[in-house]
């Protein structure tokens, strides 16, 4: 009875070690899960991120080609205007 006992007595510390590791890997598995999901969400908002920078640098580049024209617009302008003042408007 004695050995019975003793045994009893030692599988029930075995159970306790093993509820307690069970607890600690259940703690484990639920921070990994709310690390994965971080992580996800995070490529998830990368994703979306280099999305807005390839749109932004397109439009930039659209700026850029149109600042481009209103400039040469704008010189030839000054260009015509700086002609036509050399000589008197009666000429033509």
């Amino acid at each position: 009875m004695s050995r019975s006992f003793q045994e009893n007595t030692m599988l029930k510390q075995q159970l306790e070690v093993l509820i307690q590791e069970n607890n600690i890997l259940k703690r484990a598995v639920s921070i990994q899960h709310e690390r994965q999901k971080e992580f996800e969400e995070m490529g998830q908002e990368l994703h979306q991120l280099k999305q807005l920078v390839s749109q932004y640098q397109e439009q930039l580049r659209n700026l850029e080609i149109n600042n481009y024209a209103l400039a040469m617009h704008l010189k030839q302008a000054q260009q015509s205007n700086s002609i036509s003042g050399r000589f008197h408007p009666d000429v033509f």
